[in-house]
């Protein structure tokens, strides 16, 4: 008897967490829980002249991690109407959860955030760096952007989108995108290029997506 409530119990957890590995249950009715984690810039590089943002005893770099990182992410839970991550793939009750993006973001080393070269992470890169997260959610699927560059120069941003079986921080699902800048004050500058992203994904990517990755 016990070794059948022992398997038992093993198949329901092989289930459970087998759910939360499929993309597929990003483009079902399925019950697998969704969370929108955040935009990770701990690997941005600002390209350009930022100093402009400086403030007494601080760089542009300084400004741009210590306010405007958590700004920029804040920004899409205090304007969820706006920045809608449901609607951005069609999901209901998704949960907002970004303080792990928020802790690996206040640990970026000011030092690294300038540069006068574009990163242009690979998969692979955006792989490692997730591979590396902790979150305290660890069951279903989270969604995060990975930020590339802000290039001032250039007047463009990168971002990668990724989804992630939050079981073991596999990327289950990948893409890149390269968006314009727009708006009155740094804040709303820069925020375009993310609601840009949101955008494409819920006007064309998720239609591709779901062809390629939703139940055949």
């Amino acid at each position: 008897m016990k070794k059948v409530v022992y398997l038992i119990t093993v198949f329901s957890l092989i289930s459970c967490f087998g759910i939360s590995q499929k993309i597929e249950d990003l483009f079902t009715k399925s019950e697998t829980k969704i969370t929108w984690l955040g935009i990770d810039f701990s690997h941005v590089k600002l390209i350009g002249e930022f100093s402009q943002f400086a403030e007494a005893g601080a760089t542009g770099a300084a400004v741009i991690k210590d306010k405007y990182f958590s700004g920029w992410n804040n920004l899409i839970l205090n304007e969820y109407e706006k920045y809608n991550i449901e609607g951005m793939i069609r999901k209901e009750n998704i949960n907002l959860n970004i303080s792990g993006i928020e802790k690996i973001n206040n640990k970026t080393a000011i030092e690294d955030l300038e540069s006068d070269d574009q990163p242009n992470y690979l998969k692979e890169d955006i792989a490692l760096f997730i591979k590396k997260y902790n979150f305290e959610e660890k069951a279903g699927i989270g969604l995060l952007m990975v930020a590339d560059y802000l290039n001032k120069t250039r007047e463009e941003a990168k971002y990668h989108f990724v989804a992630i079986n939050l079981t073991n921080n596999e990327v289950l699902l990948y893409e890149s995108f390269v968006t314009k800048p727009g708006g009155f004050g740094l804040r709303n500058y820069w925020a375009k290029t993310f609601y840009d992203v949101i955008i494409s994904i819920r006007d064309v990517k998720y239609k591709n997506w779901k062809k390629t990755y939703g139940p055949k």
